[in-house]
């Protein structure tokens, strides 16, 4: 819980930056589970970007250089960007617990993820099946918009310059081609 009350007032401070778009923390996996032995925390970062600019997977230069002054790279910490305009949930992250807005923490997210009782704490996950299946289509196909255009840019020396400092443009590239089969097979299993 000190790890996640480091990050916690890292965004806090991020929020006080114009450029910085993060407006939500999640916590997902693990640390929901009472009785679980937690490796690694799992985060859900929520930014005020457009789904095309941070798909499933994806890893924006400038939204990893946040990453790296909260030092997320050095704790023992997984992350994932998700756009606002969609729902914290998905394949990998079934609930989640909000525990940071652009407001500030929420001390009654923190407390009863401290105490492993989440009674009373909101928990986003999906409404129904249906809903479930629909926000995993939406998610395929831009998916698959993501991997056209990294494939595309590949080889634009523009597009690879501006990877400089980031992930490489293979990462890039492996980054939406693993996110494309993930959603895919994803998809798959809800037909069986």
């Amino acid at each position: 819980m000190s790890r996640l009350s480091d990050i916690t007032d890292g965004l806090d401070r991020a929020a006080q930056w114009s450029e910085v778009t993060v407006v939500g923390g999640y916590i997902f996996g693990a640390l929901l589970e009472p009785g679980v032995e937690i490796e690694r925390i799992e985060l859900a970062l929520v930014v005020a970007e457009p789904p095309e600019v941070v798909p499933w997977m994806a890893r924006p230069a400038r939204l990893e250089a946040l990453a790296e002054l909260l030092r997320l790279p050095k704790l023992p910490v997984s992350w994932w960007w998700r756009p606002a305009d969609w729902p914290v949930w998905n394949h990998t992250i079934s609930r989640a617990v909000r525990f940071w807005s652009a407001g500030g923490r929420d001390q009654r997210a923190l407390d009863g993820l401290s105490s492993g009782r989440l009674e009373g704490v909101a928990v986003d996950a999906p409404a129904d099946s249906g809903e479930f299946a629909a926000q995993l289509l939406v998610e395929l196909n831009a998916a698959r918009g993501h991997l056209a255009a990294v494939t595309e840019s590949f080889y634009d020396r523009d597009w690879r310059r501006e990877c400089r400092g980031g992930e490489y443009p293979e990462s890039h590239l492996w980054s939406a081609a693993a996110a494309f089969l993930e959603l895919d097979d994803a998809v798959q299993h809800l037909e069986d």
